[in-house]
Order: C-alpha cells, then structure tokens, then sequence
C-alpha cells in the first residue's frame, strides 16, 4: 500500500473508508477555509483575477468552462502555504478524534 506525501495516508480504499469526515467536520472545515482565504486576500485577488481575464478577453469571448480550466490552477497555486498547513493540521485532527462534532 502506498502512501501520499502530503497526507501521510494510504491509497487503499478500504483505508479510505475508515477515514471519513462527518457532515458536521466538513462544514466547519469549509467555512474556516473560506474565512482563512477571505482573511489573506486571496479572494479578492481571484475575484480580481477573474475581472481582468473576462476584460482583456470580453465577456462572450470566454466560456464558463475556459475561464474555470485557467483560473482554478492559478487559485489553487496562489493559496498561501500557511493555510496549507492549518488545512493539514485541522483536517488530520478531525480524522483523529475518537468523537464526532457533535459531541465535542
């Protein structure tokens, strides 16, 4: 069985299965990633991003489909290491944790 890198975890789908987040730690996870990127900037500098993509090309010269396929490598590239790691951190903690959300 190999293991990611960056996770430490295995390719094995039964290892997957185990480790599983609940409804309760997917939702707070998301809304704390999307506060930490809202608190850097990184969010206005892709609204940004995207502004300029849709003025240099025009509006009807770009479809949905384009300016995801080049926005969303550039986004993911730019979020800053920092909460990479508080990510890592957060999520590896929730897997841990003998308890759900609901009973912390």
């Amino acid at each position: 069985m190999s293991a990611s890198k960056e996770t430490g975890i295995g390719t094995d789908p039964e290892d997957a299965k185990k480790l599983q987040l609940d409804k309760g730690d997917k939702i707070a996870l998301k809304d704390l990633l999307e506060k930490r990127l809202i608190e850097c900037g990184w969010r206005k500098d892709i609204e940004q991003k995207i502004r300029n993509t849709l003025e240099e090309r025009g509006l009807a010269n770009v479809t949905h489909e384009q300016l995801s396929a080049e926005i969303i490598p550039q986004a993911r590239a730019l979020v800053p290491e920092v909460v990479r790691k508080e990510m890592l951190l957060r999520v590896r903690e929730a897997l841990e944790s003998p308890f759900g959300s609901s009973e912390k």
